[in-house]
Formats: structure tokens, C-alpha cells, sequence
């Protein structure tokens, strides 16, 4: 080998060298790129689970909220069932005893039109009675005068 081809070797073998390095280099930035996107992925992946982990609470809170609500409704509608079914059976009771009231005050009235006939045909009786004792006591006083 000659001393010529020894320094032209080593100019090849830097110039592959540095071919080697500026492809490695290339191959870094294409990577650290890459990465780098990646690592914006990753964060925004984080903001979005982030998001949704608050928006699931937020929703959770607002599911167990409209459960007790219904929970509450349900109850109120049972109360107001059972209010229901006992006023629907004191108006059946106050019905019933209207009835029978109502029953009742005929009755009296019936007996008040007896009373007034009986007391009317006593008061008659008695006034004539009293004509027939107002003549007996004019008999009398006419016998006694004579």
C-alpha cells in the first residue's frame, strides 16, 4: 500500500463516518420529534381523562342528587296515596252520616207535623172543652140565680 492510498482511506472512512453520524443525527431528530409529539399526546390524553374523571363526578353527583329526588317523589306520592285513601274513607263515613242525618231530621220533621196535628186537635178539643165548661158554668149560674 502506498502512502497516497492511506490518506485517501481515511478521507473515505471520515467521510462514511460522518455520513453515519449525520444519518444517526437525522434519525435523532426524526425521534425527538416523534417524541415530542407523543409527549403532546400524552398530555393532552391526560387533560382529556382529567376532564372526564371531573365531568364522570359532576355526573355521578348529579345521578345520586335525581335519585333522592325520586327516592323524596316516590315517598311523597305514597304519603299522598295514603292521605288519600283516608280521606276518601272519612268522606265515605261523613256521606254515610249525612244519611243517616239526613234520615233523622225527616223523622223529626214527620214527628213535629204529628206533634203540631195532635197539639192543633187538642187545642181544638180543649176550646171546646172550654165552650162546653163556660156553658155549664152559665147553667150553673142560672140555676143558682134561680
Amino acid at each position: 500500500m502506498n502512502a497516497r492510498v492511506l490518506p485517501i482511506l481515511n478521507a473515505i472512512g471520515c467521510l462514511v463516518l460522518t455520513g453515519l453520524v449525520a444519518v444517526q443525527w437525522l434519525k435523532e431528530r426524526a425521534l425527538n420529534t416523534d417524541l415530542e409529539k407523543l409527549r403532546s399526546q400524552l398530555a393532552e390524553a391526560r387533560r382529556h381523562a382529567a376532564d372526564e374523571a371531573s365531568r364522570r363526578s359532576a355526573l355521578e353527583r348529579d345521578i345520586a342528587v335525581l335519585k333522592e329526588a325520586v327516592t323524596a317523589t316516590q315517598q311523597a306520592a305514597e304519603s299522598a296515596a295514603g292521605d288519600l285513601a283516608a280521606k276518601q274513607e272519612l268522606a265515605e263515613k261523613l256521606q254515610t252520616d249525612l244519611a243517616a242525618a239526613t234520615q233523622q231530621v225527616a223523622a223529626w220533621e214527620a214527628a213535629l207535623k204529628e206533634r203540631d196535628t195532635r197539639i192543633t186537635q187538642l187545642n181544638s178539643d180543649l176550646a171546646a172543652t172550654r165552650q162546653r165548661l163556660d156553658e155549664a158554668i152559665a147553667k150553673l149560674k142560672a140555676a143558682g140565680a134561680r
